[in-house]
């Protein structure tokens, strides 16, 4: 099994605009599932599954490890690209992920419980039942669990597989949630239908991953021994303690930063940044898409030591995501005006702001830290990511829009957008100036390439 079989297709931008074309079809099958669900449930029984979800998430963004950034490191490890024992290696890899991602689950659904049984019948009026808690535990433990086999399958699908297995994912999830909420319209129904979505999910992505590595000789599980060089331990401990660490960092940074707000604002102003983001997050979905594509290409560019086509390709990345951010910042300067009165919003100006500030962090995801990441995981330091990303969300995003608050008496969502789009500044771009000084073939500059 080759670690450059995705890596080679030879169009990664079709593949990225398919991929993209996918998670816009997928968020057009949530949205219309999560509007039908708030109908048949109601906004109190809405609510009360919202604060289910909500601790459920922070209880996996509290024990998550990051275990697809140690996996990838691994993956395209200089062991993996021998010939003799190289696919026994990645054999190794995929089985020790997967047996961290079964322990992974598992204290999530244990962590998940325990934050619910503490605090969700403070955060909502509905009474809820121990079995609904324990179940949406559960549910979260198996969601996490088929989220590994999503991930590898970037490694070893090719990009038409992928998309087709996102989207039979979003209609299982879809169906099952439905079905359910239609069948008990109460927080039963909800959580019944979060067991039977994750279960479906997981069980699909797990069926199509192991069928594609069986065709390439690998057994992700099962009592055949692997015969392969020893992972180091040290690698992994590494990560996996800068792994838990990040997820604090991103649970302050996309979790927490509505309560910040929150604690700032009023009511109105906290919904039109909650509204401003909500906006701006659609273009993840080209983020995530180019992240999954181009990710094994950059990784096995590293890995065969090849700097100038890394460089290469980080400039069709970055000039693409920059075309892409003007686009966006175009099109909300024409519509978000005219849409504002539609959308419940009195000030128009406002709220376009806010989207056109949030709008910039997307240049610094999907244009700089798509390829910055993986440079600095191949390399072992993923320390680096975590130290910046924590000094990001502390200094920047929540020093920045309280001071301005401070400075002005004005509490604005502006002032906290301003704030989230300062944690991509100050923790990307001491990372680009790390890799640009150390690794100088690697970043890409006006000339560098037609100089090589």
């Amino acid at each position: 099994m080759s670690p450059t079989i995705q890596s080679t297709a030879p169009d990664l931008r079709g593949a990225a605009a398919l991929l993209t074309a996918a998670n816009i079809a997928c968020a057009a099958i949530g949205a219309s599932q999560g509007f039908l669900i708030l109908w048949l449930l109601g906004p109190d029984y809405f609510g009360a599954a919202a604060v289910l979800a909500a601790l459920a998430a922070v209880a996996a963004n509290l024990v998550d490890v990051r275990l697809t950034d140690l996996v990838s490191k691994l993956y395209y490890d200089d062991e993996a690209s021998g010939a003799a024992s190289g696919a026994e290696y990645r054999t190794s890899v995929l089985r020790l992920g997967f047996g961290l991602s079964l322990l992974g689950a598992g204290l999530i659904a244990v962590v998940s419980l325990g934050l619910m049984s503490i605090a969700a019948r403070r955060l909502t009026g509905v009474a809820l039942t121990a079995d609904w808690l324990w179940m949406a535990a559960g549910a979260q433990g198996v969601s996490y669990l088929g989220s590994f086999f999503i991930f590898i399958q970037r490694f070893i699908a090719p990009p038409r597989r992928m998309a087709g297995l996102q989207l039979a994912s979003a209609v299982i999830n879809a169906a099952a949630m439905l079905i359910f909420v239609a069948i008990d319209p109460t927080v039963g129904g909800y959580v019944l239908g979060l067991v039977a979505s994750a279960a479906g999910i997981a069980a699909l992505n797990a069926w199509q991953t192991v069928a594609i590595l069986r065709q390439d000789g690998v057994a992700l599980y099962g009592r055949r021994r692997v015969v392969a060089p020893a992972i180091d331990r040290r690698v992994v401990v590494r990560f996996l303690v800068a792994g838990n660490a990040q997820g604090y960092v991103k649970l302050l940074h996309r979790a927490a930063d509505v309560l910040l707000v929150a604690a700032f604002c009023s009511d109105r102003a906290t919904g039109v940044y909650k509204l401003a983001r909500s906006i701006a997050d659609t273009l993840l979905v080209a983020s995530e898409a180019i992240g999954r594509v181009y990710q094994p290409r950059l990784l096995s560019l590293l890995q065969a030591e090849d700097h100038v086509e890394y460089a290469a390709v980080t400039r069709s990345i970055t000039m693409t995501a920059a075309a892409l951010t003007v686009a966006a910042l175009a099109a909300e300067a024409v519509f978000l005006p005219i849409l504002a009165p539609v959308l419940g919003v009195a000030d128009g100006q406002e709220l376009t702001l806010s989207v056109a500030i949030l709008t910039l962090s997307f240049f610094f995801v999907a244009g700089l830290q798509s390829w910055i990441w993986p440079a600095f995981v191949y390399f072992g330091r993923p320390g680096r990511c975590t130290l910046w990303g924590a000094l990001a969300v502390t200094a920047g995003q929540y020093t920045i829009g309280p001071a301005l608050v401070f400075l002005t008496g004005q509490a604005t969502p502006a002032w906290f957008s301003l704030g989230y789009l300062s944690y991509y500044v100050l923790a990307v771009l001491p990372l680009w100036r790390e890799l640009r000084s150390e690794k100088p073939l690697l970043v890409w500059r006006p000339g560098a390439l037609a100089a090589s």
